[in-house]
Order: structure tokens, then C-alpha cells, then sequence
């Protein structure tokens, strides 16, 4: 819970995410999310609230056969597609993949332990196709996380959009409107995946710091 709080407002917020993605319906979490900066004594009440009057075990495990199902369809068509780029790429797939659920709804993973986390509850948006679609796209994240996108200091936004289009293009799942205008469509096409995904974001990457760039220069230029 704590994790997640400062990762919205430190950099998720920014990018056009809600916080009723990551939270339960309760008006106390609610409040905790409205409020930044969090003392030590505010994140062991709402920890104590979240503990008390919300978490439930049984409740977490309610789709659990339903991902035992679409987890291994979904996680072996990922593999099965993209295991001759990735070889192109020189990257591995994690031996081992651990799903966890938890409250909010989508998806997000963690890289280094190799955890796709599902956040499980407006179920009704997760039908069968939908948590494929879900797993699907994380995994694409948990792949590519470490050796492009931490490698070559992708944004959020274009970090997104990559792993978007290559769900698209491969495996059509619908992309996020919100990154669909994207900087990235220019570089990362079907040809560049595969062909060569890391020079495709290098190049990228390389361009973006050069446009990123134009606005102080032309002040500079403009004040000399």
C-alpha cells in the first residue's frame, strides 16, 4: 500500500493514472490517497484501517481458477510468439512467473522477482479474454523491463506505448487510447521488432534527448 501511494504521486499521476486504480472502495483509503506526503503515524492508521476493515484472503482468491485457466494460455502464446525475437534481442524469459492479486483493477509486475500483479477487483471488467489480454501485456513488461527499458531510460509514456504496440501488432490486444499519439510510433514498428527492438529504442531514445533538448538551447540562443 505504501509502495504504490508514493509511486502515484512521484510518477504515475503525471502520466494520466488515476488513484482509484489502486485502492479498494473505502472512504478512508480514498482520503489517504489524497494526501501526498504521508507522516509515519498517517500510513500506520490507514495500514491499520486497510488490515482491519477491508483486507480479506477469501476475497483475493475468488478468480483463481479462472487465472490458473487464462495464465498458462496466455503466458505460453507470449512465449511461443516471441521467443525468435527475443533470441535477435539477447533476452532471456524468467523460468518462473508468479501471479498475485490484489485490490484496484489492471495490471502491474515486478521485475525483479518476476511477478505479474493482477488487480482483480471491478470484476466484471475480467472476463476470460480480458485477463489474458492483462497477462499478456505485463509479461511483455517483466520481458523487456531490464534490458531496453531500464537500459535506455524510457519514459513511462513510451515505455507504454512499446509494450503496446508490441501486444498489438502480435497478440491484438486493444492498445490505451492515452499513449496511442506517441513519439514511439515512428520507431517502434512491426519491421523494427523485428528486426532489432534494442537499436529501435536506442535510436529513439537517442532522438528524444535531442528534442527534449530544443527548448533550453533556443532559450540560451534567444538570451546571448
Amino acid at each position: 500500500m505504501e509502495g504504490r501511494h508514493r509511486s502515484f504521486h512521484s510518477h504515475l499521476k503525471h502520466y494520466g493514472y488515476k488513484y482509484d486504480m489502486f485502492i479498494p472502495e473505502h472512504q478512508a483509503i480514498r482520503e489517504m490517497y489524497d494526501i501526498e506526503n504521508l507522516t509515519p503515524e498517517q500510513l500506520q492508521k490507514y495500514r491499520d484501517i486497510f488490515l482491519s476493515e477491508i483486507y480479506n484472503v477469501d476475497d483475493l482468491q475468488k478468480l483463481d481458477s479462472v487465472l490458473a485457466e487464462e495464465a498458462i494460455f496466455a503466458l505460453q502464446s507470449v512465449v511461443g510468439v516471441l521467443t525468435p525475437m527475443a533470441k535477435k534481442w539477447g533476452i532471456q524469459f524468467p523460468s518462473n512467473v508468479e501471479i498475485q492479486t490484489t485490490y484496484g483493477f489492471g495490471g502491474s509486475y515486478w521485475t525483479e522477482k518476476s511477478v505479474i500483479i493482477f488487480r482483480m477487483f471491478r470484476q466484471a471488467r475480467y472476463n476470460p479474454k480480458n485477463i489474458a489480454n492483462l497477462l499478456k501485456h505485463e509479461f511483455i513488461h517483466l520481458l523487456i523491463e531490464q534490458p531496453i527499458i531500464q537500459k535506455y531510460n524510457v519514459p513511462q509514456d513510451l515505455k507504454e506505448r512499446i509494450v503496446d504496440i508490441i501486444g498489438f501488432e502480435y497478440f491484438s490486444r486493444p492498445v490505451q487510447p492515452q499513449f496511442e499519439n506517441s513519439f514511439a510510433n515512428k520507431y517502434i514498428t512491426r519491421q523494427a521488432i523485428e528486426d532489432d527492438l534494442p537499436k529501435a529504442v536506442a535510436q529513439m531514445m537517442s532522438d528524444y534527448a535531442v528534442l527534449k533538448s530544443y527548448p533550453a538551447r533556443f532559450f540560451c540562443q534567444a538570451a546571448t
